[in-house]
């Protein structure tokens, strides 16, 4: 069973549990939670990060795993149109752990709070075998995006380069313990940073609220979001290779891997940027922000990549 699987069996599970649906309230499904608040929406999410799973260990300094933590849920809020506000944070610290690495860990959270604008207002603490962070956040919202409102002739976009976090990650693995990363040539240490310090597009989420039919952010891959966003509306999605944006660094390590750039820019996660569709005549309203068109909405199911299908790949939390 692989984390897709286990997330519709647990929602299957809670709804045979619950009550009838409460008006306004937007569940599982999304990349967040909404509740009716104040005229407005609460959005409401939460993401876990376990030492050894979710970065390296020995060579992910602690702000930089503090940073990526706030930034994978402020990109969450940023998807369904709203800023970040509040956030919880959850601890399993090992036995024996220095007080002083937690600082450092806390310096990152800071950081990404500073970035994103939310405050961190409490947490809870537990022993644990190896070192976990789970933050839990809350944000605002006027208008909820969801990843199911696309329709048959609207734009696909994404809001920027793809694959380069992923890229970044390899980087950082095939790197010499012992070399600092000034080692690196220049496209590594842009791609290398790029995963420690990726950032959340919360300067999107104003002109998505507006002007988006569906949005998801990219965590997992392109393929994979685009996978969910044709399931969730029921549509089918045709993207064009030639259009997906890529960057001078990743177009460097492919060539250095004699590997293709597509296959990082379409299966490679960690990167944060935003998938959605908009109609036609919106898409010029998001070019200023760096979004760029990369297919169109159609009637049909499924998702293809210059007209052959395109299954799901990236990451997946239980394989």
């Amino acid at each position: 069973m692989d984390e897709f699987e286990l997330i519709d069996r647990l929602a299957g599970r809670l709804k045979e549990m619950g009550g009838s649906p409460i008006s306004g309230v937007v569940g599982i499904g999304d990349d967040c939670a909404a509740i009716p608040h104040e005229g407005g929406l609460m959005l409401l999410t939460c993401d876990i990060a376990v030492e050894g799973r979710h970065w390296l260990s020995g060579r992910t300094p602690l702000e930089d795993v503090g940073w990526r933590v706030a930034t994978a849920n402020a990109s969450d809020i940023a998807a369904c149109g709203g800023s970040p506000a509040y956030a919880l944070v959850s601890l399993g610290v090992p036995q024996g752990w220095d007080p002083v690495l937690l600082d450092s860990l806390y310096q990152g959270l800071a950081e990404g709070a500073s970035q994103y604008g939310f405050q961190i207002i409490g947490g809870n603490v537990s022993t644990a075998q190896e070192l976990i962070v789970d933050l839990f956040m809350v944000g605002t919202a006027n208008r909820f995006v969801s990843r199911s409102g696309a329709r048959p002739g609207d734009v696909v976009m994404v809001s920027g380069p793809l694959g380069d976090a992923a890229a970044g990650l390899e980087v950082l693995k095939e790197l010499d313990p012992m070399k600092p990363m000034e080692s690196l040539p220049p496209y590594g240490a842009a791609l290398a940073n790029g995963w420690l310090r990726p950032k959340a597009r919360c300067d999107m989420a104003a002109a998505l609220a507006k002007h988006a039919t569906a949005a998801i952010d990219i965590s997992d891959g392109l393929s994979s979001e685009l996978n969910h966003l044709a399931k969730a509306g029921e549509i089918h999605l045709a993207v064009e290779s030639a259009r997906l944006p890529l960057s001078p660094a990743l177009k460097a390590f492919a060539q250095h891997k004699q590997t293709s750039p597509l296959d990082w820019a379409l299966h490679g996660g960690d990167g944060y940027q935003l998938l959605f569709t908009c109609p036609p005549d919106q898409q010029t309203l998001f070019a200023p922000l760096g979004a760029i068109p990369i297919g169109q909405v159609k009637s049909g199911t499924g998702v293809s990549l210059d007209g052959r299908e395109l299954p799901p790949g990236g990451w997946n939390h239980l394989e």
